[in-house]
C-alpha cells in the first residue's frame, strides 16, 4: 500500500480538491466490476470446436484479462491511499463516508487514536523518569505509570468496541472504498493463489470434410456462437478501455500540474544568486551566507512535490499499463475472431458442398427413375410385367435415396450399425406380420403369382383381383352360383401373408386356362331313333363352340408356353349312358368364364329350336335338357 505524507499540506492538494471524490469512488468501483466481468467472460470456455491455435488465443485472452485486472486493483488501491491521505490532511470525507451517526463514529475513532498516542508518549517519558529518579520519588512515578496503563487499557477497549460498530455499519470514511476494493479482490481467488483456468479441449476440425451434415451443422452453430461471444468480449474490452481512459484523465492532470510546479521550482533554484563570502573578525576564514531566496526553502518544496508525484504516479502508471494491456487484448481478440471466422467459412463451404453433392445424387437417382418409368410405359406392353418393373423401380429409387441421405447425414457408421441392429430387432418383433406380408408380396408377383384381372378364390371368397400392393391385395367380390358370378359391389381386402397360412388355400386360374366345363344332359327314349337325335344335338353344341373355339385354343397355347408343359387341347366330349328305363346323353364342353352365361343361353335357345323343329329330336327327348357346371372330380 502506497502512503502519502500527512504531516504537511501537499502541493497536489489543490488539484485533488477539484475532483468529486464521491463520484470518483463510484467510478473506481464500476471500473473494477467491469474488469472482473471481462476476466470472468474470458475465463469461461466459449469455444468447443476449432483449431489448436484457438487454445493459444484463449490462453492469451485470459492472461491479458488477468493482468488488466491486477493493474486495475493496483491503481484503485493507490488512489484510495491518496484519497485517504488527502482526507486526513483536510478533514474532507470521501465518497463512501456516511453522515450523522457514521460521521460521529469516525470522529470518536480519530479522537481515541490521538488519546492513545498521547498516553504512550507520557508512558515513555515516565519510564525515563523512573529510571533516572531517586528512590523517594519512585512511588509517585510508578503510581502515575499505573494510572496511564489503566487509561491505555480503557482506551483500547473503547477502540475495540468502536471498530466493531464501524465494521457492522460500514462507516469507514475513506477506508470504506478500500474495504470494497478488498472485497472485490477476495472474490477472485486467482489473484491471490496465481492459479490458471483450465482450458477446455477443442474438437478438431480435421474431419469436418468427412463428417455428416448433422455433425457439420452442429460445428457450424458452435463456431457462430463463438463469434458472437467474441464480439461481446470485444465490446466489453472497448468499454473497459474507455473507462480506464476516463479514470486516468484527472490523475494525468494532477501529474502534469506537479511536473509543472517542480519544473518551476527547479528553474528558480538554478537561477538563484550564489552565496556571498565575508571575512571573519580574525580575517583568516571565509563564511558563506546563504542567498535570500534560500530562506524560502525551494528544496523542501521540491521534496514535497516529489513525494506527491510518487503517490499520484502509483495510481496513474497502473492505469496507463492497463490501457496498453487492453489494447493488446483487443488485438488478440480480433485475431481470435478472424481465425474463428476462417474456420466458420471453411465448415460452411464443406457443408454446402456436401448438400450440393447430395442434391446432385438425388437428382440423378430421380432422373434415372423417371427414365425407367418412361421406358417401361413405352416398351413393356404386358400390364402385369409393367407393374412389376414399376414396383421394382420404386424399391430401388427408395433404397438408393435412403442410402444417400444416411451417408450424407450420418458420420459414425459404427454407432449407426449398432443402433440399426437394435432397431431391426425391434421392428422384426413388432412388425412381423407386415414383414411377412412384404416377403409374400415377392411370391405373389412371381411366375405363379397373381396379377390384376385374375380370378381367385380365397377363404370362400371368389373375386377378380383389382390391385396388388406391397402388404395386401384387393378383390372385387363375385356373387352367384356355379359360373354365374356377378360383382356384389364389395371389395375384399386380404393380407399378402395369407399366402403362408396353411388353413386358407388360395385358388387362381392359371394364364390361358380361364375357361370352365359345363355339362349338357339329355334323356332319350329307348324305342326311338336316338342316334339321329344325339348327332343333331352334338352338332348344335359344336356350332355354338365354334364361335369361341379360337379363343379357347389360343389361351391353351399361352398356358403351354407359360408352364412349358404340354397339355391336351380342350374339346367337346360326349357319352351315352343308361339311366334307369331311359338313355342319358351327356355332353361336356369348355366355355370362357366371363361368357359362361352367354354361351349357356345360346345353347339353350339352339336346343329349344332343335327340339321344336326337328321331329326326330322331339320324339326322342323324354324331358327338357339340363345344363349345369361339371361336378368336381
Amino acid at each position: 500500500m502506497l502512503h502519502v505524507r500527512a504531516q504537511q499540506p501537499s502541493t497536489s492538494a489543490q488539484p485533488i480538491e477539484a475532483v468529486d471524490l464521491k463520484a470518483r469512488g463510484r467510478d473506481i468501483l464500476a471500473h473494477l466490476n467491469a474488469v472482473l466481468r471481462l476476466y470472468r467472460a474470458a475465463s469461461t470456455p466459449i469455444q468447443r470446436v476449432g483449431e489448436p491455435n484457438d487454445v493459444v488465443y484463449r490462453d492469451q485472452a485470459v492472461t491479458l484479462a488477468s493482468k488488466a485486472m491486477t493493474l486495475a486493483f493496483q491503481s484503485a488501491k493507490a488512489e484510495t491511499a491518496l484519497i485517504t491521505a488527502y482526507e486526513q490532511r483536510t478533514g474532507a470525507q470521501s465518497s463512501e463516508q456516511g453522515s450523522g451517526e457514521d460521521q460521529r463514529l469516525i470522529q470518536i475513532q480519530n479522537k481515541l487514536d490521538g488519546q492513545l498516542k498521547d498516553i504512550k508518549a507520557r508512558e515513555a517519558a515516565l519510564d525515563q523518569q523512573i529510571a533516572a529518579r531517586a528512590a523517594h520519588n519512585l512511588a509517585a512515578l510508578r503510581a502515575q505509570r499505573q494510572e496511564l496503563s489503566q487509561a491505555e487499557s480503557l482506551i483500547a477497549a473503547e477502540q475495540d468496541a468502536v471498530e466493531k460498530i464501524i465494521g457492522v455499519s460500514g462507516a469507514h470514511g475513506a477506508s470504506a472504498l478500500a474495504n470494497d476494493i478488498d472485497t472485490l479482490e477476495r472474490s477472485v481467488p486467482d489473484l491471490s493463489n496465481n492459479t490458471k483456468t483450465t482450458a477446455v479441449s477443442l474438437t478438431p476440425l480435421d474431419s469436418t470434410s468427412s463428417s455428416g451434415i448433422s455433425s457439420q451443422t452442429i460445428k457450424l452453430f458452435d463456431l457462430l456462437s463463438t463469434e458472437h461471444s467474441l464480439d461481446l468480449l470485444v465490446r466489453q474490452n472497448d468499454d473497459l478501455h474507455t473507462q480506464a481512459q476516463n479514470l486516468r484523465t484527472p490523475i494525468s492532470k494532477i501529474v502534469h500540474g506537479l511536473l509543472q510546479q517542480g519544473q518551476q521550482l527547479f528553474t528558480q533554484a538554478m537561477q538563484a544568486p550564489p552565496a556571498s563570502v565575508a571575512l571573519s573578525a580574525k580575517g583568516n576564514k571565509a563564511i558563506k551566507e546563504p542567498p535570500p531566496s534560500a530562506q524560502s526553502g525551494p528544496a523542501e518544496n521540491l521534496d514535497d512535490i516529489t513525494t506527491d508525484f510518487k503517490a499520484v504516479s502509483a495510481a496513474s502508471i497502473p492505469l496507463s499499463e492497463e490501457i496498453v494491456v487492453l489494447e493488446q487484448n483487443r488485438a488478440n481478440l480480433e485475431a481470435w475472431r478472424s481465425a474463428v471466422n476462417i474456420e466458420y467459412t471453411g465448415v460452411l463451404h464443406s457443408l454446402l458442398l456436401r448438400l450440393l453433392v447430395m442434391g446432385i445424387a438425388l437428382a440423378i437417382i430421380f432422373a434415372a427413375g423417371e427414365l425407367w418409368t418412361r421406358a417401361t410405359d413405352k416398351y413393356v406392353r404386358e400390364t402385369r410385367r409393367r407393374r412389376q418393373l414399376l414396383m421394382l423401380r420404386r424399391t430401388i429409387v427408395g433404397i438408393l435415396s435412403a442410402m444417400v441421405l444416411v451417408f450424407g447425414f450420418v458420420t459414425q457408421f459404427n454407432s449407426l450399425a449398432t443402433f440399426a441392429g437394435f432397431i431391426t430387432a425391434g421392428v422384426a418383433v413388432g412388425l412381423q406380420t407386415i414383414l411377412l406380408s412384404v416377403a409374400a408380396y415377392f411370391f405373389i408377383i412371381g411366375k405363379y403369382g397373381i396379377k390384376v384381372g385374375d380370378r381367385v378364390t380365397i377363404a370362400s371368397v371368389t373375386g377378380d383381383v383389382i390391385e396388388v400392393g406391397l402388404v395386401r391385395f384387393y378383390l372385387m367380390e363375385l356373387a352367384g352360383s356355379g359360373t354365374q358370378l356377378k360383382p356384389s359391389g364389395r371389395v375384399a381386402v386380404f393380407s399378402n401373408a395369407v399366402l403362408f397360412q396353411a388353413g386358407t388355400p388360395l385358388y387362381k386360374q392359371i394364364p390361358g386356362g380361364e375357361f370352365a366345363w359345363h355339362e349338357l344332359i339329355v334323356k332319350l327314349k329307348l324305342d326311338t331313333n336316338y342316334k339321329e337325335a344325339t348327332d343333331r344335338i352334338l352338332k348344335t353344341v359344336n356350332e355354338i363352340y365354334d364361335g369361341y373355339r379360337t379363343t379357347i385354343e389360343k389361351g391353351h397355347s399361352e398356358m403351354e408356353r407359360w408352364m412349358q408343359v404340354g397339355a391336351e387341347v380342350p374339346k367337346i366330349e360326349s357319352r351315352l349312358q343308361f339311366q334307369g328305363d331311359s338313355v342319358q346323353f351327356w355332353v361336356r364342353y369348355p366355355l370362357q368364364l366371363r361368357r359362361a352365361a352367354e354361351v349357356d343361353e345360346q345353347l339353350t335357345a339352339a336346343l329349344l329350336d332343335l327340339i321344336e323343329n326337328v321331329p326326330e329330336v322331339k320324339t326322342a327327348v323324354v324331358a327338357l335338357p339340363v345344363i349345369q357346371p361339371s361336378v368336381k372330380g
